[in-house]
């Protein structure tokens, strides 16, 4: 689909490199502009959009590689990335939800004591709870995310990136997980590509010598023949 001639930024949410999707003007307009509230709402959804589908194509690509390799991932020395990756990947597509928040301290313990609430209260939590306390959620989201990409790294620090805590806003933290992630899954694959060659390599190599030994053994067996049929 072609871009517009209107370069507003609210009529075309990029889905990819070579892919938009194009959405009606908004009605909420005062004075031939956006008004601010609504303005901010879209900036903030086209964001949303944009992670979420960055974040799932991601997970594709991690769900393909447990398909491809399913074996190597059930052993001992990849089980537990798989859980970890799993877990990052999930973290922050949920967190995509909840990120438009303020980071106030106070609203972050308002919105933590409320969920709280509501686990003690209703012994049930889904998402629309997590929502309703974003402030909250969208933080125990992102540590998990970071918990299991700093396990990743001590583990396999040359598929994953180390994590550099730094003071971040919510989005920018979102995407900094997401990048490392995506760099992850990455060197994931390049490391199951390797395995492949280097357990091709030992196969043939095998092959070869079993080739070499009945070689020797058939040359032995017409010698021996030859040596019985002179006597």
């Amino acid at each position: 689909m072609s871009r517009p001639k209107s370069q507003s930024p609210f009529e075309i949410l990029r889905l990819g490199a070579d892919k938009s999707f194009v959405v009606g003007k908004s009605k909420l307009i005062g004075k031939g502009h956006f008004m601010d509230a609504a303005g901010n709402k879209l900036k903030h959804l086209e964001w949303v959009v944009q992670s979420r589908h960055s974040n799932q194509l991601c997970a594709l690509k991690l769900l393909s590689l447990f398909y491809e390799h399913e074996e190597r991932w059930k052993t001992k020395k990849l089980s537990r990335a798989a859980q970890d990756l799993s877990a990052v990947a999930f973290s922050l597509w949920r967190a995509a939800f909840l990120a438009e928040k303020s980071g106030r301290r106070a609203s972050v313990f308002e919105h933590g004591k409320t969920f709280l609430e509501r686990v003690v209260e209703d012994n049930a939590i889904s998402y629309p709870q997590d929502k309703k306390s974003f402030e909250w959620t969208f933080n125990y989201y992102t540590r998990n995310a970071r918990s299991s990409l700093t396990i990743l790294h001590q583990y396999w620090p040359g598929q994953v990136p180390m994590y550099v805590g730094k003071k971040r806003n919510a989005k920018d933290r979102w995407d900094y997980c997401q990048s490392i992630l995506e760099q992850a899954v990455c060197g994931f694959e390049k490391l199951l590509m390797d395995m492949n060659a280097e357990a091709r390599r030992v196969k043939a190599a095998a092959e070869a010598r079993t080739a070499k030994k009945q070689r020797r053994q058939t040359v032995r067996g017409i010698t021996l023949a030859a040596r019985a049929a002179k006597k």
